[in-house]
């Protein structure tokens, strides 16, 4: 017959060898006694199995001692005012811990108390949660993936529907075919954007099947969906071509355009012009203050009122899918120039 910790008696397991499920159970939970200072008194043998160390290196410690101290932060999780409430009411203590061989697990540490007033302690209850815990911060990756995801898709498809809106006023104005082409030709591009978006959602940030690409028209066509309604002016000089995605790259400069007119007015001069390796985007308004130039690119930065702070951040995720670099400082005329580069021109 085995005797257990309490030294009762329990039949013996037909097999002498522990099943897995066994020895999973053992090494996920672990049960001890604390004195009513959180001082540990007892050490069982599934608390050794779980952590690893032996009773004569715990008992006699405070419990914070199973704790992994580089990950616990300033708090003091095991403090005198968790034990008061403990002597009332069973609490639980989440947090990291650290075994006897420097591995650290996520723990779910439950006190209760044990005993009269006179005697009392606590039970504590230690499981391994970490499986818990990393499938938590998989969905709070996922969760802020699908927002990030669902922000950049409804920010992207504000420009095709406005073009859409003022070519359907114009042919309604005119009856010119002309119209309706562009109509047709702007939903296709809308139709590509929400499967490049989707195959970025499942593969990540990565370009698929760049072919060489002309920027002129890429430039004008970006321009009139930015500022169809406005009396900005483009000056473009020539940028060699690139290996691209046209549909990504009309992306991109969209982006920048509108960022323009946002922030610097309906009235802003943009130039377009070549680098060494790699061309630039240059406008003559009020510029980007020095002090958020390195974060202007992540989402939801904005120097705007009315901006989203999706924009800038959508440039940089298809500049770094291209394997370019793209980076902000002050124009020659005192407003933003953002220069992408890294660039391996075809001409």
């Amino acid at each position: 017959m085995n005797t257990s910790d309490s030294g009762q008696s329990r039949p013996e397991r037909p097999d002498s060898v522990p099943s897995d499920e066994v020895i999973q159970g053992i090494r996920s939970h672990a049960i001890f006694v604390l004195d009513p200072d959180g001082i540990v008194s007892e050490w069982s043998a599934s608390a050794r199995a779980l952590y690893g160390y032996e009773a004569t290196y715990v008992e006699g410690n405070h419990v914070r001692t199973l704790f992994a101290e580089e990950r616990t932060g300033d708090g003091d999780p095991a403090n005198a005012e968790t034990f008061a409430d403990a002597s009332e009411r069973p609490v639980e203590i989440e947090g990291w811990h650290e075994r006897a061989d420097g591995s650290v697990f996520w723990a779910t540490l439950t006190l209760s108390p044990l005993g009269d007033e006179q005697s009392r302690g606590f039970t504590a209850i230690s499981q391994d949660t970490t499986e818990i815990k990393e499938y938590e911060q998989m969905l709070e990756r996922q969760n802020d993936r699908l927002k990030e995801f669902t922000d950049i898709l409804a920010h992207d498809l504000q420009t095709p529907l406005q073009i859409i809106d003022r070519r359907l006023t114009l042919y309604d104005e005119t009856g010119d075919d002309e119209h309706i082409e562009s109509i047709g030709e702007t939903v296709d591009r809308m139709a590509r954007l929400v499967d490049d978006l989707l195959r970025v959602a499942r593969q990540g940030d990565v370009l698929e099947d760049p072919e060489p690409t002309g920027l002129e028209p890429i430039v004008e066509s970006a321009w009139d969906g930015a500022t169809h309604a406005s009396d900005a002016t483009l000056r473009y000089e020539d940028v060699p071509s690139v290996s691209t995605d046209p549909d990504r790259l009309h992306e991109l400069f969209e982006n920048l355009f509108c960022n323009a007119v946002e922030h610097a007015g309906e009235d802003v001069t943009v130039r377009v012009g070549p680098l060494d390796d790699g061309f630039y985007v240059a406008d003559d308004g009020p510029g980007i203050p020095e002090e958020i130039r390195d974060r202007v690119f992540d989402h939801g930065v904005t120097t705007s009122d009315d901006g989203s702070g999706y924009g800038l951040s959508i440039v940089r995720t298809i500049a770094n899918a291209h394997g370019w670099d793209i980076g902000v400082a002050e124009s020659d005329d005192g407003g933003a120039r953002f220069a992408v580069t890294g660039i391996e021109f075809i001409d």
